[in-house]
């Protein structure tokens, strides 16, 4: 089962260590304390690149190849302390998921851990978002004990699953249909999957609403989807200007999918840059009923050609 909670090694201690199987898998990766912190860095991007793509995972620095401690890695790189400096090397990755980082250290004379040594476990969840890249451009998939590179067929298979498997909402402003001198803010699902406790918000703030309806933000939405769009009267037309100001903000999306999952998107909203009128909901105009279909004609083919590999 792959590792869907990057947060169950957060109680783990010496003796969660010792109960580790002899051999690497899927979900387990093991490196010995001798490995250079050259090496170990590289290792690391390309671990989280792995997991990150295929499902999560956990790797392990200080253990040997059969996951038995084997003294343990230094405490410090140079003068960083080394969750610091794990911290930058999975920064590196593009784009960054979900993660937590285990520090485990020598508790009394009788562990296998070596004075001023440490046992670095580094738990990656399971992504929604990707592919991801490690730091040599090279985007990787696990397999059984093994990371490798993905083929871009692959990398395009992931990036299409994640797609049609997530809620993908978009923000954008545009005419009101039935009063022409006003415009809306409109949150539109552009596939089936439904959005949960929507929260809407702005950042900056605008300085129109600063002063009126900062505290009813962020908006609360219970539920979006194809056919129910949030829909939010913004402004007259050619006021923008009165409303966001002279630069673009972002409008940022929070919500969850039926089975729990998190996520978060940011949209610009640009006063400058005018969207004609679009219908939505039941009458969603003719121009995202074909991206739609064609996104999901791409997904359904890359999916069955994947399913025959």
């Amino acid at each position: 089962m792959a590792l869907k909670n990057h947060q169950v090694i957060e109680n783990w201690s010496e003796e969660e260590l010792l109960q580790l199987p002899e051999e690497e898998n899927d979900e387990l990766e093991y490196k010995s304390s001798q490995t250079s912190f050259d090496k170990l860095k590289n290792k690391i991007s390309i671990a989280a690149s792995a997991f990150w793509n295929t499902g999560g995972g956990i790797f392990i620095a200080g253990v040997d190849d059969k996951g038995k401690i084997d003294g343990g890695i230094s405490n410090v790189f140079g003068k960083q302390k080394i969750r610091d400096w794990v911290d930058q090397v999975i920064s590196g990755v593009e784009p960054v998921g979900p993660y937590s980082i285990k520090i485990i250290e020598r508790q009394n004379d009788q562990s296998l851990i070596g004075i001023n040594n440490i046992i670095l476990v580094v738990a990656f969840g399971e992504s929604y978002i990707g592919a991801h890249m490690a730091y040599d451009k090279k985007y990787y998939i696990r397999a059984g004990a093994h990371s490798g590179p993905a083929s871009h067929f692959l990398v395009e298979a992931i990036r299409a699953r994640r797609g049609l498997d997530r809620p993908l909402l978009r923000g954008v402003l545009k005419k009101n249909d039935t009063k022409p001198n006003s415009e809306q803010l409109v949150v539109l699902a552009l596939n089936n999957a439904v959005a949960l406790d929507v929260q809407i918000t702005f950042e900056p703030f605008p300085k129109a609403f600063e002063e009126h309806f900062k505290t009813d933000f962020p908006l609360q939405i219970p539920a979006i989807d194809r056919n129910n769009p949030f829909i939010m009267e913004i402004s007259f037309f050619g006021l923008r200007d009165k409303v966001f100001g002279e630069n673009a903000v972002k409008l940022v999306l929070t919500y969850s999918d039926i089975a729990g999952r998190e996520f978060k998107e940011e949209h610009e909203i640009d006063p400058h840059k005018n969207l004609g009128p679009l219908k939505i909901g039941h009458d969603i105009s003719e121009e995202i009923k074909k991206a739609i279909e064609e996104l999901t004609k791409t997904i359904n083919n890359l999916n069955y050609n994947l399913s025959k590999k």
